[in-house]
């Protein structure tokens, strides 16, 4: 077990010249996003045809500060269950997964620029044989940013390796490299944002690799009641080593938010995405809209929070002929003093269903549930 033992080490040391305290322990992470101005929770699920099973009851958080403003470390481990892959099949039969985190801050002695770096790791408890990814897969993140006057800007880099899987249960697929640099600026009510980034990718089902590189202008609005965001991104795809497999994609993006109560909040989203093969010249149109809400009473012991989502894909060859609908209900239910200082009990539901008009073989409908009790201090 090396990786425990580079992790171990790591907190230990920190302990032996920082003074360290623990947060308030959490059993299980967050399952829907929180909604703010334009953070809507993921309208689509992994793909599972099975009712989620409730985590595991392990979970702790350690932090440790380097004095003033220098160094903030915080280590965090989580264990749940994977779920099950048949509705008849036993939950007890269900692999654990293991999720270790390390995250540390830096003001660089009060430089003006922070720095955030995160290393993460997400095991599973399998056979030898079972996976063909990394027995360990990890995702690496890099963040330094500043800002001058009026600017803030900043560059990032993160790393996932195939097989890695967040918190919120989404895996990935494919080896994943990618790079931004960002700047922002703000002039009163607006906000101007651009950025330039490149990924590289390295699907299964080839030996080279997929580069995308692109660059991205966003002009959003933000009012007390409402706000409105505006983005464009352009970017370029090639498959290497392949020859005439270049393609530009083009991405209009408008997203709004509506609080008309300080209980209710409503967030419509609308966005078209055009591809273009360069070599046969083929266009794939795919408009998509999504609608997501978030509602919270006034007494504060529930939240509810539910949205829908519908896109279609056209390529003019005919060969991409396909609609997707998903909808997403999530309920949170406080439950005060009665196992922590404060006891949460969380409801998901998600849809989805893919119709595919070219091929029926590859039309499918899911439905995942989770049902889990969330415990924070004791």
């Amino acid at each position: 077990m090396p990786k425990f033992g580079f992790l171990a080490a790591l907190v230990f040391f920190s302990l032996s010249c920082a003074t360290a305290r623990i947060e308030r322990a959490q059993i299980s992470p967050e399952s829907v996003t929180s909604l703010g101005t334009f953070e809507i929770p993921r309208i689509y699920s992994p793909n599972s045809d099975s009712i989620s099973s409730p985590p595991v009851l392990d979970g702790k958080t350690l932090v440790v500060d380097f004095g003033p403003k220098l160094v903030n470390l915080k280590a965090s481990y989580l264990e749940k269950r994977e779920p099950v892959n048949a509705l008849n099949a036993d939950p007890q039969e269900s692999e654990s997964r293991r999720h270790l985190n390390l995250l540390a801050t830096s003001s660089f002695g009060g430089s003006g620029v922070t720095g955030e770096s995160e290393l993460a790791y997400s095991p599973l408890n399998s056979l030898p044989g079972q996976c063909t990814c990394k027995d360990w897969p990890k995702m690496f993140r890099f963040r330094l940013k500043s800002r001058w006057e009026g600017l803030r800007y900043g560059a990032d880099y993160k790393s996932i390796d195939r097989g890695f899987v967040s918190l919120a249960g989404i895996g990935t697929e494919h080896t994943r490299d990618e790079s931004q640099l960002w700047g922002e600026h703000g002039l009163g009510p607006f906000n101007v944002r651009g950025s330039i980034g490149e990924s590289w990718e390295k699907p299964l089902e080839t030996d080279g690799s997929r580069v995308s590189r692109g660059a991205t202008l966003a002009f959003s609005l933000n009012r007390p009641q409402w706000g409105a965001m505006l983005a464009s991104t352009y970017r370029w795809v090639e498959q290497r080593p392949s020859p005439n497999q270049e393609a530009t994609v083009l991405t209009n993006t408008l997203t709004g938010s509506y609080r008309p109560f300080s209980f209710l909040t409503v967030n419509p989203n609308f966005s078209i995405t055009e591809e273009r093969n360069q070599y046969t010249g083929i266009r794939t149109g795919t408009p998509r809209t999504e609608l997501t809400f978030a509602y919270t009473p006034p007494l504060d012991s529930f939240k509810l929070i539910g949205g829908s989502s519908f896109a279609r894909t056209v390529s003019a060859d005919g060969l991409n002929n396909f609609r997707t609908f998903g909808t997403t209900a999530a309920l949170d239910w406080k439950l005060g003093r009665f196992l922590g200082e404060d006891d949460i009990l969380s409801l998901n539901l998600n849809y989805n269903q893919q119709l595919d008009f070219t091929s029926s073989t590859n039309s499918h409908n899911n439905f995942s549930g989770m049902l889990q009790l969330k415990i924070f201090g004791f």
